[in-house]
């Protein structure tokens, strides 16, 4: 049986946790008898100072977004620096449990666990082991994600890979597939006819918001506009926010046309039922949404690694960007003209879209060079 090592984060935003669950999940269903997946989170082997930084990432995007937009820099000026640093600090632990483990391929879904694990594995004759990245990002990309020594680049869009060759990484260290998505995001429609008829052009619209850390007095505006403005139903998930769940309950605890829930493990039926999604832009909700085949109109971007998300959702007719709290009222109203026109063509895009149900042929491609 094959080892495979995961190495995640649990704590710096949805994307990789989200990416390697999936990868896990998919290697348990394609190759159950054949593999064994164990995920770690990388920040484990830093000792405590760096774990409980580790935690400041939500409220740093939150509260500090321009702080982590230097950090983000920061990493892709100066990679070898940060990892010289940091390979001193998980090198020991790090160590231990490939020892103990004996992975036969390790997958870095997180770009702070890539060029510092392949100093260390070439350092103490562990080079055997297959390195694969999975690039979490869709566009833009630091360069602490590349490494030339790496067995393969998974780069999860045309414009990632484009960057990460210009860099410097060569045709033969990078493939463009996407990135994998959690059990039940996909929608296994089999023709563009079935997405058709299967598209609300008719019927009130059903808008689903995702609670990125926004603040209440503004998820309240939204919801009071989306109330007003259309014919349509609203569910506002908080996510793992427990006040913003309480207080937008309580407002809208009366009105039948809003529905409110907290942290959700039916995100995928949530994604599915509805017609609209308005979300910011992490790399793992946008590819869940094409892969559910909802629109999206983007409320924003963090600065940095998300910046040009949204650039990449308008120019593969995924979606659209917003400029503005109120821009976002201007894009559903695009999407509702002419009996919905713009949202069936949109759902049509996401169908064609290259990067949708791609699990198989990652795991595929892991296994394949052990």
């Amino acid at each position: 049986m094959k080892k495979i090592l995961i190495i995640s984060s649990e704590y710096t935003g949805h994307g990789h946790k989200s990416v390697s669950t999936a990868l896990k999940e998919s290697f348990s269903y394609y190759y159950k008898d054949e593999v064994r997946v164990s995920v770690i989170n990388g920040f484990v082997f830093t000792g405590l100072l760096p774990s409980k930084f580790e935690r400041l990432y939500n409220p740093c995007v939150r509260y500090a977004p321009h702080v982590w937009d230097k950090i983000f820099r920061l990493s892709s000026e100066k990679p070898s620096y940060i990892n010289k640093y940091s390979k001193k600090m998980i090198k020991r632990a790090f160590l231990k449990l490939i020892n103990k483990y004996k992975p036969d391929a390790i997958v870095s879904v997180h770009p702070g666990f890539v060029g510092n694990i392949l100093n260390i594995l070439s350092e103490n004759n562990k080079s055997n082991i297959k390195f694969y990245v999975l690039i979490t990002d869709l566009i833009s990309i630091s360069n602490i994600w590349i490494d030339s020594r790496v067995c393969m680049t998974i780069s999860p869009s045309e414009e990632a890979t484009d960057y990460v060759m210009k860099s410097g990484l060569s045709n033969d260290k990078v493939v463009t597939l996407g990135l994998p998505v959690r059990n039940g995001f996909f929608i296994d429609y089999k023709s563009e006819e079935d997405v058709i008829e299967n598209t609300n052009l008719s019927q009130p619209l059903k808008i689903l918001v995702l609670n990125n850390f926004e603040k209440r007095k503004k998820l309240e505006y939204i919801l009071n506009n989306l109330l007003d403005k259309y014919d349509c139903t609203v569910t506002l998930i908080c996510g793992r926010s427990k006040k913003s769940y309480s207080t937008m309950k309580q407002i809208f605890d009366n009105n039948e046309r809003v529905h409110i829930h907290g942290y959700s493990n039916d995100l995928p039926l949530h994604f599915k039922s509805n017609d609209i999604l308005i979300t910011k832009c992490g790399a793992a909700s946008i590819m869940e949404a094409i892969n559910s085949m909802i629109p999206i109109v983007s409320m924003g971007a963090l600065p940095g690694q998300e910046e040009d998300t949204p650039y990449f959702i308008e120019k593969n007719g995924l979606g659209f960007s917003t400029n503005s709290t109120n821009d976002i009222f201007n894009k559903i109203d695009l999407f509702t003209q002419n009996n919905r026109e713009q949202l069936l063509s949109t759902r049509l895009n996401q169908f064609r879209y290259k990067g949708r149900n791609v699990e198989k042929s990652i795991v595929d491609l892991i296994l394949q060079n052990i």
